[in-house]
């Protein structure tokens, strides 16, 4: 699946000939600090390529060359997606169809992300998290995140028909998001490094697509997203909510949909 619809196939194909060139890179005989810098490099291509199926060589260039190694502190949206009641309705399910349903619910999940220009961060179980305004710029990126969760608000029903046509409790969501200053940048080991955001932020997204079906709602966002999409987006204000184990507590808000004049 495209990071960028418009892509054409003539992109893909050189940027699956950039991949394999750096792929096929001898650093037998470079410096240490250079066999190391280089390795670096094509950990990351390898990393952008199979998350985001970049067919944009320019784009990928971009990403690489001004995104810092070190990462940064920047200002982003950040969107978790959770599913619920897959358990329950896939218990009878052969493995090999519920691995075929799950496809299906990231496949238009996804597809609503990067509509809307966000980037998909992971896959955590059956949740996704995605981030806007990380690698990529992306200034109005609060708003973006509001059309994704409505998207996939939107979205969720087809599965549902496709899959449990019948069924009188279908598969729900619980979307959050959160706007807040997170770090961007490689995480993990020297096995193994992931470009991610990290933070107080990303762990109140987190907590609001948990808490969405306390509410009784399917999208819940924090204050800020809330200040900076005010006049374009309708909420029902909630009762402020606590983020455990930190103890923070701040106001959240149910996103019912667009303004008209959106």
């Amino acid at each position: 699946m495209p990071l960028f619809p418009e892509s054409n196939e003539s992109d893909e194909l050189e940027s699956k000939q950039l991949l394999e060139r750096f792929s096929n890179i001898d650093f037998a005989n470079e410096s240490t600090e250079l066999k190391s810098e280089s390795k670096q490099l094509l950990e990351r291509i390898k990393r952008t390529n199979n998350i985001d199926s970049v067919k944009q060589p320019r784009t990928l260039y971009s990403y690489m060359s001004e995104s810092p190694p070190e990462g940064e502190v920047r200002e982003a949206s950040i969107l978790f997606v959770n599913l619920y009641g897959v358990d329950r309705l896939t218990q009878h399910m052969k493995t090999a169809t519920r691995v075929e349903l799950l496809n299906h619910f990231f496949e238009v999940m996804v597809t609503a992300i990067f509509e809307n220009r966000g980037t998909l961060d992971k896959y955590i179980g059956s949740a996704i998290m995605a981030v806007f305004n990380s690698p990529l710029p992306l200034e109005d990126h609060a708003l973006m995140a509001i059309k994704t969760a409505l998207a996939m608000r939107d979205r969720l029903p087809d599965v549902n028909s496709h899959w449990f046509p019948d069924e009188q409790q279908p598969l729900t969501i619980g979307i959050g998001i959160n706007t807040d200053q997170v770090f961007c940048g490689d995480v993990g080991s020297s096995k193994r490094m992931e470009f991610t955001a990290v933070g107080h932020g990303v762990n109140v997204a987190n907590h609001l697509s948990q808490q969405s079906p306390h509410y009784g709602c399917d999208i819940l966002i924090g204050q800020k997203t809330y200040q900076s999409c005010a006049e374009s987006i309708q909420v029902r204000e909630r009762d402020s909510t606590q983020l455990k184990p930190e103890g923070t507590r701040f106001n959240v808000y149910e996103l019912i949909g667009l303004l008209d004049a959106t």
